[in-house]
């Protein structure tokens, strides 16, 4: 997180211009899939100890993916059952998990052996966990330790080796570690991309919009994952308004502008997935100042903040699983004088297509939460289609899954964008292809 303690917010004034596009969509499901969310299943004296209320607030959620450590000790089999039957009662709604494997603190085996592996293996499938991926150390840079580059490289190295020549875990794919300190520290730990599947970046973004940081942390992250494919395993934002030590945090409000954002920005730059951080407020603090208690998708009282409605707004709107499709791509043109409407279009099953269109802008006047909400003015974008189609309807998941709007028969619409996701639903009338000409 910058810690930078002024942000002047100044909005220019642009002509109209329009912007032909020639897109393949995505498939609809891909942002769903995309969509996951850090948990702490072993963190027993907080929030998370209330196993059926965890699994609640993932089901209201309806996302697919989870993240958590895969701490192993092989001389305490009590301790592994315990964290990986957890694990299981999460896993029973459909959820798989990320691991993380870190040798720190003695919470796995170092180096990571054949052995030690399959062990983890062979917990998940005893619990009925579903591991999608193996992660390394989590921030090893700040955790003060000495020679923690050596020690990173050859824990990495280490657990490649030992997940591509164990038999159950040769295909799943490794995570690298993630970094939080400064640029400095990727440059020292250096290239690891024979050690890893996928890099992975943590572009907190202090109290702004989504993307604020995501050209310094992707600056930082090629001298370390080169051209890899990249999975932000951390993102999101605290609530504590209230703290005293200057440190960035932002209304729940603002939270829940952003967090619909987070999941298009990071796919629309190709990001493979995205975990928010995190799921629910660990401990309770009424009065809002510590910031490490308020970064939860719901409160510690297990009540949905306005980001945990979003997303499962956007899950039950854009879900599509099933065989996947490939359309054809798609013309259509958006006319705007703001230069900050960023979009993605998906495409359904059925054969409808949706548009996705949102201001990247921030929601929070200052940095280091010294600031107030921001709601910015809605902005007006021409949407133009090739054709006239028999339905048009918009919906704001930042409020609900119903209809905000419907046209029929318009080949163009003005739409007012605001500064949180707006779901553009329509469908094209083919050209028939079953004419034949005539001669008389």
């Amino acid at each position: 997180m910058l810690s930078l303690s002024a942000l002047v917010l100044h909005i220019p004034t642009f002509a109209q211009t329009t912007t032909n596009f020639r897109e393949v969509p995505k498939p609809a499901d891909s942002l769903v899939d995309s969509i996951g969310v850090n948990i702490h299943m072993t963190y027993g004296a907080t929030a998370y100890g209330n196993v059926t209320a965890v699994k609640q607030m993932l089901s209201t959620l309806r996302v697919r993916h989870v993240r958590d450590a895969g701490k192993y000790y092989p001389i305490d089999t009590k301790y592994n059952d315990y964290e990986f039957g957890a694990y299981g009662a999460i896993a029973s709604l459909g959820i798989g998990f990320d691991l993380i494997l870190d040798h720190n603190g003695g919470s796995a085996p170092s180096p990571m052996t054949p052995e030690a592996m399959g062990a983890l293996q062979s917990l998940a499938a005893k619990n009925g966990v579903i591991v999608e991926s193996y992660e390394g150390p989590n921030e090893p840079d700040l955790g003060g330790i000495l020679n923690w580059i050596t020690d990173t490289r050859s824990f990495m190295q280490s657990v490649y080796s030992s997940a591509k020549t164990s038999p159950s875990a040769s295909a799943i794919p490794v995570i690298g570690n993630s970094l939080a300190g400064p640029p400095i520290d990727w440059v020292l730990l250096g290239d690891m991309t024979a050690f890893e599947d996928y890099g992975n970046m943590h572009p907190y973004a202090n109290t702004q919009h989504p993307s604020f940081n995501f050209g310094t942390a992707l600056a930082n992250q090629i001298k370390v994952s080169g051209s890899q494919t990249i999975y932000v395993t951390e993102a999101g934002w605290s609530n504590a308004t209230n703290a005293k030590d200057n440190s960035p945090n932002v209304s729940e409000d603002a939270v829940g502008r952003y967090m619909g954002r987070l999941f298009l920005e990071t796919l629309l730059h190709g990001w493979a997935r995205t975990y928010a951080y995190e799921l629910v407020d660990e401990q309770a603090d009424p009065g809002l100042t510590y910031t490490q208690r308020h970064f939860g998708l719901f409160r510690n009282d297990y009540s949905a903040k306005p980001a945990a409605m979003v997303i499962t707004n956007i899950i039950a709107l854009m879900s599509d699983k099933g065989s996947a499709v490939r359309p054809s791509a798609v013309s259509y043109s958006l006319a705007t004088t703001s230069p900050a409407v960023h979009h993605l279009l998906f495409y359904k099953q059925d054969g409808s297509y949706w548009l996705a269109l949102w201001q990247e802008v921030s929601c929070w006047s200052d940095l280091n939460g010294r600031g107030a909400l921001v709601t910015n003015p809605e902005v007006a974008v021409k949407l133009t289609l090739p054709n006239a189609g028999p339905s048009i309807t918009t919906y704001r998941p930042h409020d609900s899954t119903a209809v905000v709007q419907s046209f029929a028969n318009q080949q163009t619409v003005t739409l007012m964008v605001p500064d949180h996701p707006l779901l553009v639903k329509f469908s094209l009338i083919a050209a028939p292809t079953n004419l034949r000409a005539r001669v008389q």
